[in-house]
């Protein structure tokens, strides 16, 4: 087994299994995350609000070399962190704003593009993005 530890990526996490894309991407839907220690924590951070229950569920992160990520969100949540507006930029503003980033880019209305320094493992990443909802959420919903 040891072998196979090897093998896997460094961003990958034990127990859930890599999907990876035809763009050489590996995908981690949050509810394949949710269940993880650094999610759940970050889960029970977030502020005791009905339309952030099970958020980690509605999230995705995605990752080639545990460096530049994407960070997604299913429709529901868009505008719950008023990502549907153009000119919303609220969340993009926490995610710059975050120490463990190095740069951030909205690539889409649900899809941010992140750049870290050091490799992250996905759950970590998701983890981080959870408190940087939950931030947001607080200035957008005072």
């Amino acid at each position: 087994m040891n072998w196979l530890r090897k093998s896997r990526p460094a961003f990958a996490v034990d127990g859930v299994e890599l999907d990876r894309g035809s763009n050489g991407w590996y995908s981690f839907a949050g509810e394949s995350l949710a269940a993880r220690p650094a999610v759940t924590a970050a889960a029970g951070r977030l502020p005791d609000h009905p339309e952030l229950a099970d958020l980690p569920d509605y999230l995705s992160v995605a990752t080639r070399d545990g460096r530049e990520w994407s960070f997604g969100f299913d429709d529901g949540m868009l505008v719950v962190f008023d990502l549907s507006r153009p000119g919303s930029d609220t969340l993009e503003q926490v995610l710059a704003a975050q120490p463990w980033i190095t740069a951030v880019e909205r690539a889409d209305r649900e899809v941010f593009l992140l750049t870290v320094p050091e490799v992250l493992t996905a759950d970590v990443v998701l983890a981080r993005c959870v408190d940087a909802c939950g931030e947001a959420f607080r200035r957008l919903h005072p």
